[in-house]
């Protein structure tokens, strides 16, 4: 079997095992339940004012907030437990080499990931869809976006996030793949995350970290909400291009981790 076909297999038995994981529905149920909470800190009504920028608000609070705590925590523990319990050695035996199971384990993170942007994206328009209104964007009574050109740049937007996450995904299985505590690697994850965020400005290195670009992906479709025009470059190339920077140098570090590592409990 090539590299390629056992990583496929590897990835299923991944998924049928998260599938089997009450954590892994713990993240679905909390962003809906965000979703559905914004109406109380952003409210939306059927008054003939288009209610984007409720959709907006909605999707950077579940996917920026809820959702990258989470799938950072979720990523961190992928892998040590599994290092912790000696399955890992188990999972080698067949035949696994140990990149492809880091690979696999990536795989099911950037699952992970798309998942949340398409929850909370799906609820956001339905909330806005059954509360609010839809019309288009319009200023001084004259249609400036219509419904299907924001809905065209909030589905940009959506993908756009992907990297950010993705990156977040391979920085938490990078940890995941340095101890053998699941608490440890989460703790420091969330923990190493959060520093980052504080020092970032003043050490002047934001601009080349990916969590500096988490929030830009939605900034097109929230100014066409308010009547404005903003463009999309440079700043999606950059999202694009740091983001998949970092996703390889978490990858990489994971698997030559996991490589160096004695498997045995």
């Amino acid at each position: 079997m090539t590299a390629m076909g056992r990583i496929w297999n590897a990835y299923k038995v991944e998924l049928t095992k998260a599938a089997r994981s009450r954590y892994t529905w713990l993240l679905p149920l909390l962003l809906i339940a965000t979703v559905c909470l914004m109406p109380l800190s952003q409210p939306i009504a059927r008054d003939g004012a288009a209610d984007y920028r409720f959709i907006g608000y909605a999707t950077r609070a579940a996917v920026n907030i809820v959702g990258l705590i989470m799938l950072v925590a979720y990523s961190a523990a992928l892998i040590s437990p599994e290092l912790g319990s000696g399955t890992a050695c188990m999972s080698l035996l067949r035949p696994l080499h140990r990149h492809e199971f880091v690979a696999a384990k990536l795989l099911l993170s950037f699952t992970y990931a798309a998942v949340i942007v398409v929850i909370a994206g799906a609820a956001s328009w339905v909330v806005a869809a059954l509360f609010g209104d839809l019309t288009g964007v319009s200023y001084g009574g004259e249609a400036v976006y219509s419904n299907l050109s924001m809905l065209r740049a909030y589905a940009l937007g959506l993908v756009l996030a992907l990297f950010p996450l993705c990156a977040s995904a391979a920085y938490g299985v990078m940890v995941s793949s340095m101890t053998r505590s699941t608490g440890a690697a989460v703790g420091s994850a969330v923990g190493v995350w959060v520093l980052l965020d504080v020092v970032k400005y003043p050490l002047r290195i934001a601009p080349f970290l990916f969590s500096t670009w988490v929030e830009t992906p939605w900034n097109v479709f929230v100014g066409r909400a308010d009547g404005l025009d903003p463009e999309w470059l440079p700043d999606a190339a950059m999202v694009v291009v740091v983001s998949l920077v970092w996703t390889v140098i978490f990858s990489v570090a994971a698997a030559f981790s996991v490589s160096r590592r004695n498997l045995q409990a």
